[in-house]
């Protein structure tokens, strides 16, 4: 076991202690871009139990653009014993945080979460201010979480802060700025888009706002702010995942009773033929809310055209309308029945409709092998992100964020940019003729869907 002891951004420097290791292990300090993965020093050590080691770059964080990671890597087999990432967050002022945002099974839940994490591991006080705005409607018992959680509402002792973040869309900002929101030097407002340009009510609002400076995911959120007309000063600041703790997984067996396996035009509960086909079969994958944006219509299309029930592969996807409810429940059961029915002789399709924790979905991600979306359109990808977190191929579109985090192991599809359609459901956001997404062409997608071995074949 490796502890950390202490850590600097100022010049960047950690020290860490030896509890228990192979004796005189030969190990590779290696301080790399965390985005690019790209070198930035490496070093040779042999490791001794219960000694103290450090390791340092004569550069501080500002420096770079990017998180920079620290790892120990073992030279016996190659393996991560010990990482630690230094979240940048120059733009940020002072160390007290005051972080608004909503807590809940979203994306902008989840991004929140991290958000505070990665502050919280750059050593910032942060208040985490929820219940005075949103419905509180998450809770965990995992690690990293329960110390994010523990910020909420926990006020500074003299209830002031350097920094102000908002993180939500842009309509919800003024409401919080002006419920006696406390700071002193500097006020962010922190959003995602995945068109090609913002609804003009969104420019707007951000150009008019008290907010100082602006928070997006990616590079491609960047381009996009940009273009459409924000004049406020824009800082990317890219979501994570908590890290990875494989002990705390879910055995998929254990989760088997959620899912359900689509036979005879019929949903059925049957945990023990759904483990065996998860076991013995190649599992492609869609974890997604159900929208147009989202897809999942062709993705089931696209999958069933290509494979039958005789391939070695099976598609799982985890999905919900806008409530866990049992009418919407219904109302997706139909959906996709009117899609599937259309094929003689479909391959193994399981769905999930229950609602699962962090946990869980990570446990997805560490069982499953390719995750497969059509989405039109991501600000960031955050689904995409972390399969690749867990070492799975990506199959997915070129138009977006997710192509960032991708490599040449990846597949990425063309498409074509159409208008924007079919979200009256969710939001008028998308309704501006100059918004467009990505449209995929049936025949182009089943030319790069393929068969790809699973990464862990059963014994």
């Amino acid at each position: 076991m490796i502890s950390l002891v202490s850590k600097k951004t100022t010049p960047l420097f950690i020290e860490f202690h030896i509890k228990s290791i192979e004796e005189n292990e030969t190990v590779m300090f290696l301080w790399e871009d965390d985005y690019f993965k790209s070198i930035l020093f490496s070093d040779v050590v042999s490791l001794r139990n219960n000694f103290t080691y450090y390791s340092s770059l004569n550069k501080d964080l500002s420096f770079f653009k990017n998180n920079i990671s620290f790892k120990i890597i073992s030279l016996r087999n190659y393996k991560c014993l010990f990482q630690h990432t230094f979240y940048n967050t120059e733009f940020i002022i002072g160390k007290k945080v005051n972080f608004i945002s909503q807590n809940n099974p979203t994306g902008y839940g989840y991004a929140a979460r991290n958000y505070i994490h990665q502050l919280l591991t750059n050593d910032f006080d942060v208040y985490w201010n929820v219940n005075k705005f949103y419905e509180c409607s998450y809770s965990s018992n995992i690690e990293y979480e329960r110390d994010v959680l523990n910020k909420i509402d926990k006020e500074s002792d003299d209830n002031t802060y350097n920094s102000c973040i908002i993180h939500s869309i842009p309509e919800d900002w003024n409401k919080m700025i002006h419920k006696n929101i406390s700071f002193q030097e500097k006020l962010i407002g922190s959003t995602v888009w995945e068109t090609t340009k913002l609804n003009n009510k969104w420019i707007n609002i951000i150009n008019n706002s008290e907010i100082d400076e602006l928070i997006v995911p990616s590079n491609f959120n960047f381009e996009i702010f940009k273009n459409s007309g924000v004049e406020k000063p824009i800082n990317i600041w890219r979501y994570d995942i908590f890290p990875i703790d494989y002990s705390k997984l879910e055995d998929i067996k254990s989760m088997c009773d959620k899912f359900r396996l689509y036979i005879n035009s019929k949903f059925t509960k049957n945990p023990e033929k759904i483990e065996e086909i998860i076991k013995n079969k190649t599992v492609y994958y869609n974890i997604s809310q159900y929208s147009e944006r989202k897809n999942i219509d062709q993705v089931i299309k696209t999958f069933c055209t290509k494979f039958t029930k005789d391939d070695k592969v099976c598609l799982f996807v985890k999905t919900y309308l806008q409530q866990f409810t049992p009418s919407q429940t219904e109302y997706l059961k139909y959906k996709f029945y009117s899609i599937i029915k259309n094929f003689n002789n479909p391959p193994d399709i399981i769905f999930c409709f229950e609602e699962l924790n962090d946990i869980e979905i990570q446990s997805l991600h560490n069982t499953f092998d390719v995750y497969f979306t059509l989405n039109r359109g991501e600000g960031f990808g955050l689904c995409s992100y972390t399969a690749k977190k867990f070492g799975n191929k990506v199959i997915c579109g070129k138009f977006g964020a997710e192509k960032e985090f991708l490599n040449n192991d990846d597949i990425l599809i063309d498409y074509e940019l159409i208008p924007t359609f079919n979200m009256h459901l969710f939001h008028n956001y998308y309704d501006d003729n100059n918004q467009m997404w990505a449209s995929y062409n049936d025949d182009v997608v089943l030319k790069k869907l393929e068969y790809i071995p699973k990464k862990n074949p059963a014994q």
